[in-house]
């Protein structure tokens, strides 16, 4: 059974947006290593290598279903200077919020096609995707809160540091 021209296309196209948030991620770290946030970095680092297996999940299943893999370009993160923190958790926020439309537009696409191998597939990022979007909006809402009081910024960069690979 072939995966049909159009969903493949945006597999494909996913793959390199997987990619793409884990360099976005990777230059939130970095900026975060050079600031006292190093909770922060510690999160950011780990939802790097998250990104990259999701990246690798898009690979593993075009290539175990025979189909061509398309090489492309990552491209160059929008931003990897931050005002602060919360911006750059506004930003990884928002980022989880395209992947997540990036996503549903496959999952719409297979199902339209009556791809239900790749919709059973995509289903787990759905739900992933919810979990992406929880984690990074409870950061924003927490950096909210802690608005100038930097004690309470380190609290919540404490928190980040408690998250397990």
């Amino acid at each position: 059974m072939r995966i049909p021209e159009n969903v493949l296309k945006l597999l494909n196209e996913q793959f390199y947006n997987e990619l793409y948030a884990a360099h976005i991620y990777f230059a939130m770290a970095a900026w975060f290593k050079r600031s006292p946030y190093q909770g922060f970095a510690s999160w950011m680092q780990l939802q790097y290598k998250e990104e990259m297996e999701h990246a690798m999940k898009f690979y593993d299943y075009i290539t175990e279903r025979d189909e061509p893999f398309a090489t492309a370009a990552v491209k160059k993160p929008e931003k990897d200077v931050f005002e602060s923190p919360l911006d750059a958790f506004k930003a990884a926020y928002a980022h989880e919020q395209l992947v997540t439309s990036q996503i549903t537009k496959i999952y719409d696409l297979a199902n339209e096609e009556k791809d239900w191998v790749t919709v059973d597939f995509l289903s787990w990022f759905l739900k992933e995707q919810c979990e992406e979007e929880h984690n990074t909006r409870s950061f924003v809402r927490a950096l909210e809160f802690a608005g100038d009081d930097k004690n309470l910024i380190f609290g919540v960069n404490h928190w980040a540091a408690k998250r397990a690979e």
